[in-house]
């Protein structure tokens, strides 16, 4: 049911509850102030015959007082009068009273000693006055009258039916006010605005309300198009969020693609050089040679320069692949965390996997954009290893390491990612390998490249830290851990093992 069905049938139910009790409160007052001039005119008719009566008796007049009894009957014929002597006998009644006389009689035998009218209300419709006559200052006798009170009650239901009419016809017409008053305030705003949230339900942002007023609509409409923009912002800075992210998992996996094509370039040189550097000698020592023939001669002079060039080549391409060295300067742990929690957060919310961070404020000297790739590429593999609901948790505390076996002991900022997974099934030194890739594809995920782990690893040595991997304490899933290596002064906490 509409609202505005709904409040105009309650009001008007409540109109109708109050003006059906103004109602009967004004037809009970009404009746009472008709029963009042009723017995009002009954005692003055009452009062006036019997005057007649008395006179008519005085003088002993049995004609006057049939006389008087029949302008009665004529004037009025609802009323029966009767009149009785002083020990009940009948002196005189109105024309067709007859059926009411054995009332009358006992009515006057009960009101005998009464010396002023008495009014009754006899059975449901008939009002009775007994008035007692005087002949000579003594009782002589009663008067009874009967009015029916038919007419009273006719009264009564004309007033009764007039005032159900006029609130009838009152009740129309408030109806239709308090219709068309609360469809115009209520349910047009209400439906425009069902009309908007459909459209934001749509993905439709730019929807607004613009509802002017100061009353309650007017301020959930602003509060709904506060939202809505809010909304929209939020959904255009995570489209931003989304493409500066693509663009950095573009530029690390080129970064990947760059650090397994050097070390293919270091593989190939070292593999190809020697043998490239005999050919070069053996061609050189058959150029120098003067008792060959000349075609010999010339043979072995382009083999020598064709090797040259290959030798060339094979530089040029071990500079262009080459990793660059990384730039180091002071680089806030906990900054540095924060900004690939934004960029990876997207990514976590959608697959249902919460990020749980615990960072200390530490310094670390490193390249900004080599750490940055490390922990992207850390929390990249830690979300594919996490089913649904899990809790990724990333804790950088002060620890130490050994670079080396039998190296001395180094402090150092460790960064750790642990995830709820099905855990490493295989073993760390073939896990860092360039190409090798833990993900099966019947899991439904993409199998990977097997790069990331291997740039992590060599993008550690650089800064002179190591990487490792263990299981949780909880027995499933995987912990990664990265040391970076940093002087006394940078620490803020004991180290910890």
């Amino acid at each position: 049911m509409r609202i505005s069905t709904s409040l105009t049938l309650w009001l008007v139910g409540l109109i109708v509850l109050i003006l059906g009790a103004h109602g009967f409160t004004q037809l009970a007052t009404e009746e009472a102030a008709l029963l009042s001039e009723s017995r009002r005119e009954l005692t003055l008719i009452a009062t006036a015959i019997r005057s007649g009566v008395e006179n008519a008796v005085r003088d002993g007049q049995q004609a006057d007082l049939k006389a008087l009894l029949d302008e009665v009957e004529l004037k009025d014929p609802t009323f029966d009068v009767f009149v009785f002597d002083s020990k009940g006998g009948s002196m005189g009644r109105s024309w067709g009273s007859t059926a009411k006389l054995a009332r009358a009689r006992a009515l006057a035998r009960e009101r005998q000693n009464e010396h002023h009218i008495q009014l009754n209300l006899t059975g449901e419709h008939d009002l009775s006055a007994v008035a007692p006559y005087r002949i000579g200052g003594k009782i002589a006798g009663q008067v009874v009258i009967f009015r029916p009170s038919s007419a009273m009650h006719a009264d009564l239901r004309q007033e009764r039916n007039a005032a159900l009419a006029s609130i009838f016809a009152l009740v129309v017409a408030i109806s239709i006010m308090i219709w068309a008053v609360i469809n115009l305030r209520l349910q047009r705003p209400i439906s425009k605005m069902i009309a908007v949230v459909h459209r934001v339900a749509d993905g439709d942002l730019s929807a607004r309300i613009h509802k002017p007023g100061s009353d309650e609509l007017a301020i959930l409409a602003r509060e709904f198009d506060g939202m809505v923009e809010v909304l929209e912002k939020t959904r255009s800075r995570l489209a931003q969020e989304a493409g500066r992210r693509e663009k950095l998992e573009s530029e690390m996996l080129r970064a990947n693609r760059l650090a397994i094509v050097g070390e293919l370039a270091a593989t190939l040189a070292h593999e190809v050089g020697s043998p490239l550097q005999v050919l070069a000698g053996r061609a050189a020592d058959l150029a120098r040679r003067q008792d060959l023939p000349s075609d010999v001669w010339r043979s072995a002079g382009i083999i020598e320069g064709q090797v040259d060039r290959i030798n060339d080549i094979v530089e040029r391409f071990l500079d262009v692949a080459r990793r660059k060295a990384p730039v180091v300067e002071a680089v806030s742990v906990k900054r540095a965390l924060g900004e690939v929690a934004e960029l990876v957060g997207p990514q976590y919310r959608r697959m249902g996997v919460h990020l749980d961070v615990h960072v200390g404020d530490f310094t670390i000297r490193a390249d900004p954009a080599q750490i940055q790739q490390v922990l992207l590429n850390l929390l990249q593999n830690a979300l594919r290893a996490s089913p649904y609901g899990a809790t990724v948790r990333i804790e950088a505390v002060l620890s130490s390491f050994r670079r080396f076996a039998d190296g001395p002991i180094e402090p150092s900022i460790a960064i750790s990612v642990e995830d709820e997974g099905s855990g490493i099934q295989v073993s760390p030194a073939v896990l860092f390998q360039p190409f090798f890739s833990g993900w099966e594809s019947e899991s439904g995920k993409a199998s990977g490249t097997g790069l990331g782990l291997s740039v992590v690893r060599t993008i550690m040595n650089d800064h002179g830290g190591i990487v490792s991997v263990e299981r949780t304490t909880r027995g499933s899933g995987a912990r990664f851990v990265v040391h970076f290596p940093t002087r006394d002064e940078l620490a803020q906490e004991e180290p910890q093992s």
